[in-house]
């Protein structure tokens, strides 16, 4: 009786145990998202942040906002981000990941005409096909988003050969460093 008695009150500890560090994973993991977002909101940036505590106790930060400006270069933003959370909430996060969400392009769904079920030919009613429906459809041209832009209606092919580094250095420099290079002797003998 003692034995089964003690076991119980073991199990019963480990389970309070349990809840109270699942209760400390969600107070770090909301601590986590909500000084996120107070780090955003300094920047007038609407974000949604999700704070995760790892099986192996490593803080991640998931953050979901738009595309914008001020966030393209992420690696460059991270470190204050990071130390903001760990000045407001003493955690330590080890990584963020991003998620910029973009809204699918507004199309038009095309037009379907359905033909009528009174026209429709059975398989059974066989007939020769006429000379337009067995002829090859007529070359659509698509116009894709590369086909519209204006460089590479320009460029419709690159040319790739190898410079020397003179030439190379005479086509970069400038007007003024030209000159300069000109007036200085190049070829020196000893």
């Amino acid at each position: 009786m003692g034995v089964t008695l003690a076991a119980m009150i073991g199990a019963v500890g480990v389970l309070l145990i349990n809840r109270r560090q699942d209760k400390r994973r969600g107070a770090a993991e909301d601590a986590v998202a909500k000084a996120a977002q107070d780090y955003f909101a300094r920047f007038q940036i609407r974000a949604r942040t999700i704070g995760a505590l790892l099986p192996d106790d490593s803080m991640v930060l998931m953050v979901e906002t738009p595309p914008h400006k001020k966030l393209r270069f992420s690696y460059i933003i991270e470190p204050p981000i990071k130390n903001f959370i760990r000045v407001q909430t003493g955690v330590e996060v080890a990584r963020i990941f991003w998620r910029f969400p973009i809204p699918p392009k507004k199309t038009s769904a095309p037009d379907v005409k359905y033909a009528d079920a009174d026209t429709i030919q059975l398989d059974s009613e066989q007939t020769q096909p006429s000379a337009d429906e067995t002829a090859a459809p007529p070359h659509e041209s698509i116009e894709t988003e590369m086909e519209t832009d204006d460089y590479f209606r320009q460029h419709q092919s690159y040319h790739i050969e190898e410079v020397s580094w003179e030439d190379f250095s005479s086509i970069t420099q400038s007007p003024e460093e030209a000159s300069a290079a000109d007036a200085k002797p190049t070829d020196v003998k000893k």
